[in-house]
């Protein structure tokens, strides 16, 4: 059995720091508690996936997590990956990967049996381009050798499929259901830019002026 970490729920006040890009792909932001928290350390080769679909072609530049540290230290870089959907989960093969290193922390004051938990903005330095229509999976991990807790829930009818689990650095995944016995989904933001973005847009209206 893989970590899971059971949990009171903890209550908090909303977050201040919000995406810097203008268009959104997931929104599942921390909401102030959490039942659980899982594993998501690269060191035994735990990674976690949430699916995303873009209605149009979208390109993502930030990612905000919110995770637990046992030591309470931050970690220096995040592995980050899209995988294409096979039926039901991520099919196991990167067609996009990249190891991140810009990260903004902040503290959002909880601790929680030895961990404590930041917000984190991570900038994807090179991204892909997702399009319209096609389901992704968003795969990470933290690049540490010590445990790293994620935040997760089991009471967003609104939030996508469940997230999956890997402990073999994304090439063969379970459901959260089959490895904890719960429906988990992850806090989680994916902000960027649409193929049409704002500036491209002022740009073309400026030509009919």
């Amino acid at each position: 059995m893989y970590a899971c970490f059971l949990a009171a729920s903890f209550i908090l006040s909303p977050n201040p720091m919000l995406p810097a890009w203008d268009d959104v792909l997931v929104t599942q932001p921390f909401q102030g508690y959490f039942p659980a928290a899982v594993s998501c350390e690269s060191g035994p080769g735990y990674m976690l996936a949430e699916d995303c679909y873009p209605t149009v072609d979208f390109v993502p530049y930030q990612v905000d997590l919110w995770l637990g540290f046992d030591p309470p230290d931050t970690v220096d870089s995040y592995n980050f990956g899209f995988q294409l959907d096979d039926s039901v989960s991520p099919d196991g093969t990167f067609f996009w990967y990249g190891s991140e290193d810009d990260v903004v922390y902040e503290d959002i004051g909880l601790t929680w049996g030895g961990y404590e938990f930041f917000h984190l903005m991570v900038t994807i330095a090179d991204p892909p381009v997702l399009a319209a229509g096609q389901l992704y999976w968003f795969c990470f991990q933290a690049v540490n050798n010590s445990s790293v807790a994620c935040p997760v829930d089991n009471n967003h009818p609104d939030w996508n499929s469940e997230c999956f689990f890997s402990s073999d650095n994304g090439e063969s995944w379970q459901s959260s259901g089959s490895t904890w016995g719960a429906s988990f989904g992850v806090f989680m933001i994916i902000s960027g830019t649409t193929g049409l973005n704002r500036s491209t847009w002022g740009s073309i209206k400026g030509s009919f002026i």
